[in-house]
């Protein structure tokens, strides 16, 4: 009976560390290519002297919006 539940407790742990290492590179993935994206938009948009208001909604995965301003 113990030999089973050591089995189970292992998998479990070891299911546990492989969702959250697969969290952690999830919302990595998602802050970089955010962020890549982001710099684009303002560089873009320097370029043609546009203003813009850049707005993160979320510092964990840099989600945001993004909008020109009509001047």
């Amino acid at each position: 009976m113990s030999t089973s539940l050591t089995m189970w407790t292992k998998r479990l742990v070891t299911t546990a560390i492989i969702g959250g290492l697969l969290l952690v590179a999830t919302v990595t993935c998602q802050h970089i290519f955010n962020m890549s994206e982001i710099n684009l938009l303002i560089d873009k948009a320097d370029e043609q002297q546009l203003s813009y208001e850049l707005i993160i909604h979320n510092p964990l995965t840099n989600a945001y919006s993004f909008d020109i301003i009509d001047d």
